[in-house]
């Protein structure tokens, strides 16, 4: 079954690189990340409600890794914020049952 972890991130603005380790992740997971815009509220800040703003937000580059090419089980990805000033982000990690079952290698 697939699972989804929240992470709430502070201040981005453009390109920023983001690690999130999770021992369910391996080096041949399917990750899917999303992002959006987050409001804070102060009194349940775990539960920040989440928005579509004018900003444009893009995630890209999505890299699990683990043992034996790194030590840590985890993710590395990168946000685009295009917004004139830092905003508050919040993306969720999901990893797909297993590992692909067809894998193709294209040489040359």
């Amino acid at each position: 079954m697939p699972q989804t972890a929240r992470q709430y991130w502070w201040n981005l603005q453009g390109r920023t690189r983001l690690n999130f380790n999770w021992g369910i992740i391996n080096h041949d997971s399917t990750v899917i990340v999303t992002a959006s815009e987050y409001s804070v509220d102060n009194n349940d800040p775990r539960h920040s409600p989440r928005f579509v703003g004018a900003a444009t937000i893009t995630v890209e580059n999505i890299s699990p890794h683990s043992p034996p090419y790194d030590p840590n089980h985890g993710v590395t990805f990168t946000v685009n914020v295009e917004w004139g000033a830092p905003l508050h982000i919040v993306t969720d990690i999901t990893v797909l049952d297993g590992p692909p079952v067809a894998i193709e290698y294209q040489n040359g």
